[in-house]
């Protein structure tokens, strides 16, 4: 689905209503290669024009499903989300109007390409760390093996102030060697 900015701008008051579902799987593994499938993609909101240009506030929801960062078993990620976006025409110099939080995106050849739009949130919306439920779930005592265990930020700064404390017997001597009450 694609609109012109002048087609927009012609929708006057009446934005343009979406309720669709898209297949967007192949575009979204060429973009991304570790992806293993994706749902259908449903869509509900609207598309139109206002003085400022083009916007667009769509709900978007899927699943997809991605190797696990852990153990690259396959993890499904369910994705729901809003895109809140402005459009201006290419030859826009002066975003002076609007607020510091909107987030305008100036149009290629003046066409907006809705697939290529949610294409790109989807993409946006994968965390960096995706892990199975089980491994979500998973106890302190299962990230641990033969000689090894995970540890989290707080666990461990715990245990360098408890070694920091503890000293050496073999050094307990040395110790207070560079004190100055012994001068």
């Amino acid at each position: 689905m694609k609109w012109s900015y002048k087609q927009l701008q012609q929708l006057g008051d009446e934005p343009l209503q979406i309720n669709e579902t898209f297949d967007l799987e192949k575009n979204l593994k060429a973009r991304r290669n570790d992806i293993l499938s994706v749902a259908p993609v449903a869509v509900k909101g609207v598309i139109g024009a206002d003085r400022l240009g083009a916007y667009s506030q769509l709900q978007v929801k899927t699943r997809v499903t991605l190797p696990s960062t852990r153990s690259l078993r396959p993890a499904e990620l369910k994705l729901s989300f809003l895109i809140n976006e402005n459009y201006v025409e290419a030859s826009r110099t002066d975003f002076s109007e609007f607020s510091k939080q909107d987030l305008v995106l100036v149009l290629d050849n003046d066409l907006l390409d809705l697939e290529k739009v949610i294409t790109d949130n989807i993409l946006l919306q994968i965390p960096m760390q995706v892990l199975t439920d089980s491994e979500k779930s998973a106890t302190d005592s299962a990230l641990a093996g033969r000689d090894w265990q995970v540890l989290s930020e707080d666990q461990l700064s715990k245990q360098r102030e408890d070694s920091d404390q503890k000293i050496d017997p073999r050094m307990e001597k040395l110790a207070h060697f560079f004190d100055d009450s012994k001068e």
